[in-house]
């Protein structure tokens, strides 16, 4: 039997009642991974060799995961499973609880740009100052956004259109005025003195500019990221077209399992892919219902109002749910989520021992929405100047879930239609912040749409979500 046939997918399951959809899933992909295990054994390192029916030439792609990866790995190239997107996304809509395509049109042309597109955007400040940076709405002092220190850089997420002003945070003196313009990300608050101006520091700044124009103009992509930056070095599962599926098989299952295998067979499928939109994947069945509710439980203590920016951020309007976070060896500890890290080490295709603080994960964070609260689109990476070490992916699982709204929102995928999905509880949205060559993805922007509550009005709904932050190549 060729490789290809089998690294098959397991069929999609229409809609049928949770225990049901686990039990049968669970004894195909447990199937699907015996042989994937056995295959893995003899094969060597994890190779990817896309069918030719996805237009690609070249020889295999050897995967980034670790020596040590011990799950088994089930590989979708696409010999008999691409099909259109739209009858892909078709069939996933069946086994989740949402999933809306809000801008379609016919045909698959990317939708063209327009005044009042959402953008990401660098700002460099080379006064000797901080400045404070504050969006224009038209009155005399602003909004606030934050600030830029004196020879610093920040980055944020805007719209063609949309004008900031910088402040001098000293003398309260407005020294520059940026109107936002489809085609340029990169703004340069201009030196102050001579020295500055004549500064290796000033020329490298120049030189970002020039590289930046010349990469959008050649990739029609901005450089949001640091510059320079290698490409990444961490592992990226492939996504070629949306409904591709990989089946992962971890030893480490739940502990509230009542399957008694002790594993855990995890499905990723594509929803998005490049250069169409970002690396978007719905991870299915990555916890079961009791490890939801004691993330709930764990997270009742600790969320607090959220807050926006870098350095300690600010309170935003464009955030309005609570947040908090939960240490890896709080949740190690846990009767209930040991195994978690290790499970999602394997899902991700990582050595669990970087999802440390110390390495490169940051803590679990664990968001509330309730009724009436979301996240307006945002990208989680951003440009400090520390280097070129950044928020590489991120997976968002779902812990409990409103009756209406709630859903993430990439608006930049599927060629510009947008994608609006609601997982199942227990499922988790994984999507990768970096492209392969370093960059950050600007096609990554994503929402979390307000949560509506209960159709009939009455009573207050809520959102659980925890997210897990990996960066690349270290924190």
């Amino acid at each position: 039997e060729s490789t290809r046939n089998r690294q098959q997918v397991p069929a999609h399951h229409s809609a049928m009642p949770t225990r049901r959809r686990r039990a049968v899933f669970g004894a195909v992909a447990a199937a699907v991974a015996g042989a994937a295990r056995a295959w893995n054994a003899t094969r060597g390192p994890l190779e990817y060799c896309p069918s030719p029916r996805l237009g690609r030439d070249g020889p295999c792609e050897r995967l980034r995961v670790p020596a040590t990866y011990g799950a088994a790995v089930f590989l979708d190239d696409g010999a008999t499973s691409a099909t259109e997107w739209r009858a892909a996304l078709a069939a996933i809509k069946r086994r989740v609880p949402e999933l809306v395509i809000p801008r379609d049109r016919p045909g698959d042309a990317p939708l063209p740009a327009a005044r009042g597109s959402s953008m990401g955007v660098k700002f460099r400040n080379f006064r000797r100052a901080a400045l404070e940076i504050r969006w224009d709405d038209g009155t005399a002092d602003g909004v606030y956004s934050g600030v830029v220190a004196s020879m610093g850089r920040t980055a944020t997420m805007t719209y063609a259109g949309h004008a900031f002003f910088f402040v001098d945070q000293s003398t309260r003196e407005r020294v520059a005025r940026f109107e936002m313009v489809l085609g340029r990300h990169l703004y340069v608050v201009e030196p102050d003195d001579e020295a500055t101006r004549a500064s290796a520091a000033y020329a490298d700044a120049l030189a970002e500019v020039e590289f930046t124009q010349a990469y959008l103009d050649r990739t029609g992509t901005p450089w949001l990221s640091y510059y320079p930056r290698a490409p990444p070095a961490l592992h990226m599962w492939p996504a070629d077209f949306v409904g591709q599926a990989h089946v992962v098989y971890t030893p480490h299952g739940p502990r509230d399992d009542d399957r008694g295998s002790g594993g855990l067979a995890v499905r990723l499928t594509a929803l998005s892919h490049a250069p169409a939109g970002p690396r978007v994947f719905l991870v299915e069945q990555l916890l079961t219902r009791a490890e939801c509710g004691r993330f709930v439980e764990l997270g009742e203590g600790v969320v607090r109002q959220s807050r926006v920016g870098q350095g300690g951020g600010f309170e935003s309007k464009t955030r309005t749910s609570a947040n908090g976070w939960l240490a890896r060896r709080t949740v190690e500890a846990d009767a209930t989520l040991g195994p978690v890290y290790a499970r999602f080490a394997d899902v991700l295709g990582l050595d669990p021992a970087i999802l440390d603080s110390r390495r490169n994960a940051e803590e679990l964070q664990i968001v509330r929405y309730d009724r009436g609260q979301e996240y307006a689109p945002h990208h989680d990476f951003g440009d400090d100047g520390s280097g070129p070490a950044q928020r590489f992916l991120t997976l968002l699982v779902y812990l409990a879930l409103p009756m209406r709204g709630g859903a993430t929102s990439f608006p930049k995928a599927l060629g510009g239609r947008g994608l609006e999905v609601k997982p199942a509880v227990g499922d988790a949205v994984l999507f990768y912040n970096a492209l392969p060559d370093g960059n950050a993805d600007d096609r990554a922007l994503h929402a979390g749409m307000p949560v509506l509550g209960r159709p009939e009005g009455g009573g207050g709904d809520h959102k659980w979500v925890t997210n897990l932050w990996v960066w690349d190549p270290h924190r």
